[in-house]
């Protein structure tokens, strides 16, 4: 009985010494603000200045109406260990100015003027002090300027005292908070001078300990800034306060240059940072202290929450967000997308290169008549010139020996060569040195050849690089229209993934969300690379960023953990409204390899192309020509060439590379995802199919293989894709190995009505398969099949806004 008693008796005293639900709250929310006043309350610059006591009190009378006695307690207390008892009468003089001030203007709600009259409370006060001894001019200003900075700061402490007392706020903080903030910090470490604790200033380890803070959750760009405005105001008035200003400004540089490393790489920045400036600013015992605060201050960053740091990086301004990965702002964000399409051009010119330094082939003859006059002179020279008949036949008989000679040069650009029975009668009679001018007209038509072939291949890359550049400045023109481009940050959403993805434990992350006027979105988010076994980007950022926008995304390149890096930086983007898949079946006549070269892939503008390349005959050339085309078709298209100027260049490569008999086939089909629009392009390319249902259409070109044509034009057939429709690109082996039917193209046809196969690879497969057994085993050419079907299944894309 007595033990029951007695427990009975101590869940008494407990239930009474634990305090409410509601107060315990309230305790909470103003502790740190009692304790934020009492270190101010300390504060003074010069000795003389004071004005922070008065005006935290009036801050939170305007921020927190009801919370100002309990605070103006504790401020009391930092204005009685500061100044003592005098200083804590006049303390107190000036708040019950302060107040009787404000209640004679009742009607005021301006925060401005409620502002001002603590500072016009603390002349009252002093008035008194004056009429009992006349004032020096400096007391006079004193009290002028302590006035001023009273009513200027309680404007300022109102932002910090309302992030300090409503700490459950989500929002970011705007521009004005972040500077309210970091000068109430500031004059809050002024407090701490004084204070120390085993021979080691508080005042040092909280500028460190903020600094520090700053530079892990928002990198070098805020440690610095930090660095930079916290200690000039706690320092304010010290003889070596811009030497602090400058040690710390560079320290937090240091430390957020090594946020990468997270909180060891911040501490170890900057404990080397200060131990290079304390070295040049006092001897071994100051550095022993800078140092040893800066342990301290280190100690205290790892023990901070990890959410902590989080809710801190969310409350910045999201412009102010800096990360050193891809895209820490918009205009940082557009530097990117220029820099990815300069990187595509560097990829097209080294194709480009690669492509002219591999191997040519056999040399063609090129038409040369038209350079045979300018040799007349020259073969006068070297033949003529100390002949005995010169005076006979270049003074008498000119225009007969000029007509003679010049029907040699046409018969030797025809011929190749001249011999003794080539010689016109009229120059076999009169001519006292033929052999002499048989090998120098033999000799001089190779020159000319030569020459002439020089130039046809200057003039060909000439007109290359004019081409290059063409499309070089329609692209600088479509990125200037991007650039230009009303697009809309979507600030609201980007703010909700922040808050999403911290809550479910991924930090720091780098949101932007832009909405272009086509109506499509892009997401773009920087973060810690997955670990091991983790997948964000499937599991929590596509369902997650398709929830928020309102349409469904897709992820767009390869996952970051899979490359091994340590940063991630995942692109999302609308999905496309056409779902499709492709099949492609090749079968080689050659044992080694396939003269035919095909590539689907998808490109800028959310387009898929799909490309068939044959090269003439098979085997390796044949390859390598196809090759070729498909390879830098793919780099210019990626880069933002437009169709005509890559054809174009794509033919010049193929002509200027060798002089050989060598040429490509080209079949091409740029379909747009979004719209289902389609471009064909072919340059000698056979037919290809388009079935729609029980229909099989025909689509057709007549145009040469590239490479055979110095110019050639780039036709192109428009189509429209819907659910269901089944594309066909076949290389000519398909169809000409087939001598036994009459009609190829409707032989084709034909398999296609008939073929009930789902999936685009059976059919390629099932093509590819018809046409083999038609030839008996036998196959005369290579014979590629590429198939693409659009599924019936589409994406649905609801409207946002």
């Amino acid at each position: 009985m007595q033990a029951n008693a007695m427990r009975a008796s101590v869940a008494a005293v407990n239930n009474m010494l634990v305090l409410p639900k509601s107060w315990r709250a309230g305790l909470s929310r103003m502790a740190p603000l009692w304790a934020l006043g009492f270190f101010l309350a300390r504060a003074e610059v010069y000795g003389e200045l004071s004005p922070f006591a008065l005006s935290f009190l009036a801050a939170v009378r305007l921020a927190l109406p009801g919370s100002e006695w309990l605070t103006g307690g504790f401020l009391t207390l930092g204005v009685l260990w500061r100044g003592g008892f005098m200083a804590t009468v006049m303390f107190m003089a000036t708040i019950l100015a302060y107040i009787a001030c404000e209640k004679s203007m009742v009607a005021a709600r301006s925060s401005v003027l409620r502002a001002g009259f603590a500072g016009l409370a603390v002349i009252v006060v002093r008035i008194p002090l004056f009429l009992w001894q006349t004032p020096t001019l400096f007391e006079g200003i004193v009290t002028l300027l302590e006035a001023g900075l009273t009513a200027v700061l309680a404007l300022v402490f109102f932002h910090a005292v309302k992030i300090v007392g409503t700490a459950s706020s989500t929002r970011s903080w705007r521009t004005e908070e972040m500077l309210s903030l970091a000068i109430t910090g500031g004059i809050l470490a002024l407090g701490l001078g004084g204070v120390y604790v085993g021979g080691m200033s508080l005042r040092g380890v909280a500028l460190n300990y903020v600094v520090l803070l700053a530079a892990y959750t928002g990198g070098a760009t805020w440690g610095a800034a930090a660095g930079g405005a916290v200690p000039f105001v706690a320092y304010f008035g010290h003889p070596l306060s811009l030497s602090f200003v400058g040690a710390y400004t560079f320290a937090g540089l240091a430390g957020g240059a090594l946020r990468e490393w997270r909180k060891a790489g911040v501490i170890l920045g900057f404990f080397a940072a200060t131990a290079v400036t304390a070295a040049s600013m006092g001897g071994r015992d100051y550095i022993w202290r800078m140092l040893l605060g800066v342990g301290v201050a280190g100690i205290l960053l790892v023990l901070t929450a990890r959410g902590t740091c989080s809710k801190i990086y969310r409350l910045l301004p999201l412009a102010a967000r800096e990360e050193t990965d891809p895209a820490p702002t918009y205009s940082a964000r557009l530097q990117q997308l220029a820099g990815q399409r300069l990187s595509d051009l560097c990829a097209v010119f080294t194709e480009l290169s690669e492509t002219f330094s591999e191997p040519a082939h056999a040399s063609r003859s090129p038409d040369q008549t038209e350079a045979a006059h300018k040799l007349m002179e020259r073969l006068a020279c070297d033949v003529c010139e100390e002949c005995q008949g010169k005076q006979m036949c270049w003074d008498k008989e000119f225009y007969k020996t000029y007509q003679d000679m010049l029907g040699l040069l046409a018969f030797t650009d025809a011929h190749g060569q001249i011999s003794m029975e080539h010689l016109p009668p009229h120059l076999r009679r009169r001519c006292q040195r033929p052999r002499e001018l048989i090998r120098c007209v033999n000799s001089l038509a190779e020159l000319c050849r030569q020459g002439l072939y020089w130039e046809r291949r200057a003039s060909d890359t000439r007109r290359l690089v004019g081409i290059q550049l063409q499309g070089v400045a329609k692209i600088m023109a479509a990125l200037s229209r991007d650039l230009n481009l009303s697009v809309e940050y979507l600030r609201d959403i980007e703010e909700r993934i922040i808050r999403e993805l911290a809550a479910q434990g991924i930090y720091s992350p780098q949101v932007e969300v832009v909405k272009s006027q086509n109506g499509r979105i892009g997401v773009s988010i920087t973060k810690h690379a997955c670990g091991n076994g983790e997948n964000h980007c499937a599991a929590v950022l596509v369902p997650l960023v398709t929830s928020l926008v309102g349409r469904q995304v897709s992820r767009e390149g390869r996952c970051a953990s899979l490359q091994r890096k340590t940063k991630c930086s995942v692109h999302l983007s609308t999905a496309h409204v056409l779902a499709t898949e492709t099949g492609i079946a090749q079968l080689a006549a050659s044992p080694k390899i396939s003269g035919d070269s095909y590539r689907v892939t998808e490109i800028i503008g959310g387009k898929l192309a799909l490309m068939v390349s044959d090269g003439m005959g098979n085997g390796p050339l044949a390859h390598q020509e196809s090759r070729t085309v498909v390879n830098l078709l793919e780099q210019m298209l990626r880069a933002g060439f437009d169709k005509e100027v890559t054809v174009q260049t794509i033919n010049s490569v193929l002509s200027l590379r060798s002089h050989a008999e060598t040429f490509a086939t080209l079949d091409m089909a740029l379909v747009d995802l979004y719209n289902g629009n389609v471009e064909v392009v072919k340059i000698g390319a056979s037919s290809s199919y388009l079935r729609r249902g029980d229909r099989v259409e025909v689509i057709r070109a007549d145009s040469l293989p590239a490479g055979i044509l110095a110019n050639i034009e780039v036709e192109t057939r428009k189509l429209t894709f819907q659910r269901g429709d089944i594309y066909v690109l076949v290389s000519d082996g398909v169809l000409e190995g087939q001598q036994g039917i009459a009609d190829k193209e409707e032989w084709l046809c034909r398999i296609l009505r008939q073929a009930a196969l789902e999936k685009a690879q059976d059919l390629a497969e099932y093509i590819l398969n018809r046409a083999k057994n038609n030839l008996g085993g036998s196959i005369p050419d290579d014979m590629t099949v590429v198939v693409l079907r659009v599924l019936d299944k589409t994406v649905s894309i609801p409207l946002v806004g």
